[in-house]
């Protein structure tokens, strides 16, 4: 039988991914309605999808759905996933975590004390060069990782959004952009012990955050993740760099299936020296909605610990420069 979701808030970008593998997958997913209460927004996936809509967010949990895909509006995202808990529906939430830290926190505990999977939704952990390039870090194959630099830029055709959807967050493009990256460092080299963030105002109107670089101290090494929202473009340039004491690893463009190795000594299957590669998907690889599918079946604990969600949130508003737990302005 197919895996029953829903969407709870349905405005982000990435929910394209979710009907998309769906689809492809009938024997394993079904989506089966959409709510947000937008009716804008509504209006384009109806019409993009076809789903059907539900009236409200009780009509949503009050259907025989496995679990709820969180994707609106990034202030929204935390109530919605409150709710579903409350009413016994696991959750796969739209980075970043929300706009405030102790409701993140609450939203968790609740997780826990309901026995409910909360799981974020940073799709790239499960790229195949990205997971790869993980495997090789955890395994140690690139010895001790003294630096990671991710780049995620935005094109200025872009930048009008932040007035008009991101920028009442502290931080702004580095809030929307720097989710993902600050995951993938984490995952690699842990928490940091200081954050640095240089955020600048240097394009448009110059009212809010559109330029940043932030350096993260870790015990034995460095990490910077830098986004602007005035690139020419903003696809191919997109990487993550690891450089470890035994080896180097770059993954560019981000989502794509190409992956760089140079090694200093043969290991895990491959030579030493460099190597570009196309790590191939399959038909079974992992991806955000089969780990959930996974984890409530009791197949697998979660790959990754609701500490280090928290971590990460924790890390992405310090790089924000955000000291009060709020996001919102």
């Amino acid at each position: 039988m197919a895996f029953k979701f829903a969407f709870l808030g349905c405005w982000h970008s990435h929910t394209g991914m979710h009907v998309r593998e769906s689809t492809a997958n009938p024997s394993e997913f079904e989506l089966v309605g959409i709510y947000d209460n937008d009716p804008v927004v509504v209006a384009e996936r109806r019409e993009q999808w076809d789903a059907h809509v539900f009236p409200s967010i009780e009509a949503v949990l009050d259907s025989d759905i496995d679990a709820v895909v969180v994707e609106g509006r990034i202030f929204e995202n935390l109530d919605y996933a409150e709710q579903a808990l409350k009413a016994g529906k696991h959750v796969l939430l739209e980075k970043p975590a929300g706009v405030d830290l102790d409701h993140l926190k609450r939203v968790q505990a609740l997780s826990l004390e309901k026995d409910l999977c909360l799981q974020m939704a940073y799709m790239w952990r499960y790229n195949p060069a990205i997971h790869e390039m993980i495997r090789l870090v955890k395994a140690g194959t690139l010895g001790d990782i003294f630096y990671y630099r991710g780049h995620i830029p935005k094109p200025k055709g872009w930048h009008k959004q932040i007035g008009e959807e991101i920028g009442y967050y502290h931080g702004a493009v580095y809030y929307e952009m720097g989710g993902h990256l600050v995951d993938l460092m984490v995952i690699l080299m842990g928490r940091p012990k200081h954050v640095h963030p240089m955020l600048g105002k240097h394009y448009g109107d110059q009212r809010h955050i559109d330029n940043a670089v932030v350096v993260h101290e870790f015990e034995n090494g460095l990490g910077t993740i830098d986004t602007a929202a005035m690139h020419i473009e903003s696809g191919k340039t997109r990487r993550i760099e690891v450089y470890g004491t035994q080896g180097t690893a770059i993954h560019t463009p981000i989502g794509s299936n190409n992956l760089s190795l140079c090694l200093e000594l043969e290991a895990e299957g491959y030579s030493a020296g460099w190597h570009d590669l196309e790590i191939p998907s399959s038909e079974n690889s992992s991806t955000l909605l089969r780990e959930l599918v996974a984890c409530i079946g009791g197949k697998k604990a979660p790959d990754y610990a609701l500490s280090h969600d928290l971590d990460v949130q924790e890390t992405l508003f310090a790089g924000c420069g955000i000291k009060d737990g709020k996001a919102l302005k």
